[in-house]
């Protein structure tokens, strides 16, 4: 038809640029705040992760060499410190016996060391530490001062593994030795 023009030229109106600019932007958002909640999420779980399995490696350690010792022994050095000594069975085709220590430094986030030797053990000094297995930075007691305690001649590890921000991971395990085995090691 002569005389009609066609709109087919068009473009898109000014106002509809705007409202599908922001249609873009709100979508856009909501994705951008589900991506940076899962990499909130992500850490949170990771720090969780890492304090549990920290308290696990110091709650098997203890378990499993309290499990193998004769004898242990717990003793205060100084402060709410704590120093455990335990003269232990090794693993092998022939019994051996090696000196396990463990040193739970109250002082600032708290952590548990660790020691092995064929010779006795003595508390350390802090500059000694530094030469000691660090095998958990963040450590604080469920209650009271003190993560370790005996009874007889079992053994209970009760502490908090702290996780940042995040509510502790509680790390409890006990173990009894086997009293009365012998050999010619004294660890203490």
């Amino acid at each position: 038809m002569p005389g009609i023009k066609s709109n087919s030229d068009d473009g898109f109106t000014l106002i509809e640029l705007i409202v599908y600019s922001a249609l873009l932007m709100l979508v856009l958002s909501v994705i951008g705040g589900l991506f940076i909640s899962g990499l909130n999420t992500a850490t949170a779980v990771r720090t969780v992760t890492n304090a549990s399995t920290a308290g696990q490696i110091v709650a098997d350690s203890v378990e499993t060499n309290i499990r193998n010792a004769s004898d242990f022994r717990l003793t205060v050095p100084t402060g709410t410190d704590q120093f455990l000594v335990a003269r232990t069975a090794q693993r092998g085709a022939t019994l051996t016996w090696s000196c396990i220590a463990w040193y739970y430094s109250a002082a600032g986030a708290g952590r548990i060391f660790f020691k092995q030797s064929d010779l006795a053990i003595l508390a350390p000094t802090a500059s000694e530490l530094g030469s000691w297995v660090l095998l958990n930075d963040g450590v604080r007691p469920i209650s009271g001062t003190t993560i370790f305690s005996s009874a007889g001649q079992r053994l209970t590890v009760n502490f908090k593994g702290l996780a940042g921000d995040h509510p502790p991971v509680v790390i409890t395990s006990s173990a009894t030795s086997r009293a009365g085995a012998s050999g010619s090691l004294a660890c203490y």
